[in-house]
């Protein structure tokens, strides 16, 4: 305790960090002579509320639940977060909402606990006796009888104690009253779990909508009632921390005529947040820097290597990584770390994060006090421990890789700047399975590009072979053909290279399948024979039935049904021969079935469906089940059963219900209303359209939702009612770009175009076929292309466009070809034969004459 002048300089408003003014009420006089206490006056030292004061509505209820509850010990809340997280405001809403709880008085102290050097419970106990009437030379010359003192004056009395910026238990337990009508209301970055009898209320940012509440009332609701966009990208950079959005209200308060666009502009440079978020004597690294400083060597080392993390989690083990350290011996200093609200536990256990300001603060403080060779070391041994996990092949690895995504990625970029090709490309081929797996192809492309550049660097023909056939697989899972091509036929030489013949099968089968999407006819066929020759000769059974499933589906696209049923023949024969399980049987059904169907045998296509739903059925594939069933009740539908199709209709779409899979009630429900719209069933049809957009979210089901809308713009077209088919289909092709679903948005375009066309109003279609065209090119698929053709050739011809229409006509010509569609093939060479005589060229009408009876000739041997 202070003695002497020391002693008198102690001044009633020392406490006040956020307002300075003390109101004291004077009532009496106190003495201790005697040890009879007898209280002089009031005090009332609650500093001024805000009128800013935004949210934290649940954590005030609470405090006043428990103010107004029953109470045989004093209430004590601690309120916790990290800095900046406006714990102290809510404690001064608090203190100024529930003054008249307290007729004895508020004391309220800030206690400098998250600074190096946290205020003396002697000095605040010192103050405390003075602003409750204790005259200085009553007050006791040692700490016990301080306390004693304190806690008898206040024994009886109800009181509300505010102690701001708690640095621990030690700290604030002797200041809190002992009387059951008084309370403390306690702040610190720590949660103080050992303090007897206390409630800890976890303080977390705001909500985007209280960030935009904050500044409406701060900058007036003019100036972001037409900006809520930019206000939420503002809340969101400053990762929704008050303090951060004060500082910013404050720069904008500063510069009315700068719109947030701007603000926000400057916050986006990563290098320079820390340094714009300042205002007055306020700025945020100061803020972070006060904690930090309070740490001991350890701790504040592990706070300097999460700043070098990848992700926005990790784990104690992977810290460990980085530090070279023993993962217990870690995991008890990011306890510690948490505690200080410097980092804070995820929602699984074993795993952190940081608020994306302080990570920044982190990452400036690893680059000030740790050698860039200190920090290289760290992410090299975290990117190699990565790699150590992928090629562990533990079945938990799937689980670990979804948690730290975001950092596995990150890695794979690090590896490949600072030219560890071999890690690079390694550690991008140990993800690719799972990028499969999850459907996650941007991030698989991403990985894999880097992971070729490293490979070549490196000249790993292996790695590039991998490489190139991971970014072949992504691409084409995401329609860009022509890309996805490009890649597997350098997948493929480079394997060829290497004489690896399992990779071989498998690239070639992919081939197949992209060139068959492409309507690339001859290059599929030998892609696929291929893969099932080499396939043969390494004895994989799987290789070969998955071949020649899809040579039957190709076959029987182009109309070689004896060829295809032949494949789908030697699967089942290959499936029994191998014992093979009743998926592949059912898959086998399926095929045979779709191709009996296209050629025109539609009885015997219902029975290989009823095998295939039995097969599923047996499986427990739900999924291939609701799906046969459907494609089942389009045969019967066709061959005039419809009740029996709309019974298959109603099963499939009672099983999605069943499972309450959203997307697959969406899809059925589209199904069967496609289906009462084409039995006339209007109404009916309708409703159910409705049904599937009020309930599939474009976010969650975006085929679901476009089909939707297009296939019920459809349905309107045909009615006649070209308004509302053009107010559905202008909705789809809006859904469509937003989601940037290509296929989808050409043949909303074709539809479009064809609403116009109906009205007679050519040159409105002609730009919407011609959209098509351009989208059909970069797609990649011959076939879709020859259809937006076909229709943009038409057009051209009704505007008598003759010359153009020829020129659009041989194009759409070398598609069918091509694609062996020698019907569409025969069909253009005779438009083009009757252009050009239209046109005067006797030539090149003959020539197309000729080939249109090549065509003819074709179209009956296939036949």
């Amino acid at each position: 305790m202070q003695q002497g002048e020391e002693r008198n300089n102690l001044r009633i408003s020392d406490h006040a960090s956020v307002d300075k003014a003390v109101v004291i009420e004077h009532a009496g006089h106190v003495s201790l002579s005697g040890g009879e206490l007898k209280q002089r006056r009031r005090p009332l030292q609650a500093p001024r509320d805000i009128p800013e004061f935004t949210g934290r509505q649940a954590v005030i209820r609470r405090i006043e639940e428990s103010i107004l509850s029953d109470r045989d010990a004093p209430t004590v809340w601690v309120l916790s977060g990290m800095a900046g997280v406006g714990k102290t405001s809510i404690a001064i809403r608090a203190a100024n909402k529930f003054t008249d709880k307290f007729p004895d008085g508020v004391l309220y102290a800030s206690l400098a606990g998250a600074s190096v050097k946290p205020t003396d419970a002697t000095e605040i106990l010192t103050r405390f006796l003075k602003d409750l009437g204790v005259s200085i030379g009553d007050l006791p010359n040692d700490y016990e009888s301080l306390v004693t003192a304190y806690r008898t004056l206040i024994a009886t009395k109800a009181i509300l104690v505010v102690l701001d910026d708690a640095a621990d238990t030690t700290q604030v337990n002797d200041l809190i009253p002992t009387s059951p009508l008084s309370a403390a209301l306690i702040t610190s970055r720590r949660p103080l779990a050992t303090l007897p009898g206390s409630q800890n209320i976890p303080i977390d940012v705001w909500t985007v909508d209280e960030c935009i509440r904050f500044l409406q009332v701060l900058l007036g609701d003019t100036r972001i009632r037409e900006v809520t966009d930019e206000a939420s990208e503002l809340a969101e950079i400053c990762g929704r921390l008050p303090i951060a959005l004060r500082i910013i209200g404050a720069q904008l308060m500063r510069r009315p005529l700068w719109p947030l666009s701007r603000m926000a502009s400057r916050l986006r440079d990563k290098q320079r947040r820390l340094e714009v978020l300042r205002a007055d004597d306020i700025a945020i690294r100061s803020v972070f820097a006060t904690a930090y400083d309070s740490l001991s060597s350890e701790q504040s080392h592990i706070f300097r290597v999460v700043g070098l993390t990848l992700g926005p989690t990790f784990s104690a083990e992977s810290i460990a990584q980085m530090a070279d350290d023993d993962e217990y011996t870690v995991e008890d200093l990011l306890e510690d770390l948490a505690d200080h609200h410097l980092i804070s536990p995820d929602d699984v256990p074993g795993r952190y994060r940081i608020h994306d300001l302080m990570r920044l603060f982190a990452k400036e403080r690893a680059h000030d006090e740790e050698s860039p060779e200190e920090r290289t070391a760290a992410i090299r041994r975290l990117v190699e421990w990565h790699l150590r996990v992928l090629e562990s092949h533990s079945p938990s690895v799937r689980t670990w890789v979804r948690l730290e995504r975001q950092s596995l990625v990150a890695g794979v970029l690090i590896a490949g700047e600072n030219d560890w090709d071999e890690i690079c490309w390694r550690t991008a081929n140990g993800l690719a399975s799972y990028h499969s797996l999850e459907s996650d192809y941007v991030d698989w492309i991403t990985c894999n590009k880097a992971g070729l550049r490293a490979a070549q660097n490196c000249g790993s023909r292996e790695g590039q072979a991998l490489m190139s056939g991971g970014l072949g697989q992504a691409l084409r899972a995401l329609d860009k053909l022509n890309d996805a091509r490009s890649y597997l036929e350098k997948s493929l030489q480079a394997f060829r290279e290497l004489g690896n013949q399992y990779r071989c099968a498998e690239i070639l089968w992919e081939i197949g399948k992209t060139a068959s999407e492409q309507w690339d006819v001859t290059r599929a066929i030998s892609a696929y024979t291929e893969s099932v020759e080499i396939s043969k000769e390494i004895k994989s059974p799987y290789f070969v039935a998955r071949g020649l499933h899809a040579l039957g589906h190709l076959y029987s696209g182009i109309g070689r049904h004896d060829e295809a049923l032949a494949c789908y023949e030697k699967e089942l024969q290959l499936a029994a021969e191998t014992d093979a399980n009743a998926r592949h049987h059912g898959l086998a059904y399926q095929g045979m079935a779709a191709c009996l169907d296209a050629s025109g045998m539609a009885d015997q296509s219902v029975d290989a469906y009823e095998k295939s739903i039995a097969f599923a059925r047996e499986s427990g594939d739900i999924k291939g089940l609701r799906i046969r069933l459907v494609r089942k009740a389009k045969v019967l539908e066709r061959m005039g059963r419809a009740a029996e199709a709309n019974a298959a209709y109603q099963e499939a779409l009672a099983m999605a219900r069943s499972d309450e899979d959203v997307n697959a009630i969406a899809w059925a429900t589209h199904s069967l209303a496609d289906a009462l719209a084409r039995q006339g069933e209007i109404k009916e049809a309708d409703a159910l359209y409705a049904e599937v957009l009020a309930t599939a979210r474009l976010e969650d089901d975006p085929e679901g939702f476009i089909s939707a809308l297009h296939c019920w713009g459809d349905t309107y077209t045909k009615r006649g009612d070209f308004d509302r088919a053009v107010e559905l289909l202008d909705k789809a092709v809006l859904a469509a770009r937003r989601c940037e679903r290509e296929q989808d948005l050409i043949q909303i375009l074709l539809c479009r175009s064809r609403v116009e066309e109906k009205r007679d109003d050519f040159s409105t279609a002609l730009p919407y076929a011609q959209e098509a065209v351009s989208a059909a090119r970069s797609y990649g698929s011959a076939r879709i292309l020859a259809d937006c053709l076909r229709q943009e050739g038409r057009l051209l011809e009704r505007l008598e466009n003759v010359r153009g229409a020829a020129g659009i006509y041989e194009e759409q010509l070398r598609l069918e070809v091509l694609m062996q569609q020698w019907e569409e093939a025969r069909k253009a060479a005779n438009k083009l034969s009757s252009l050009w005589t239209e046109l005067g060229d006797t030539a090149r009408a003959e020539k197309y004459d000729a080939r249109a009876s090549e065509y003819s000739a074709k179209e009956k041997t296939d036949g």
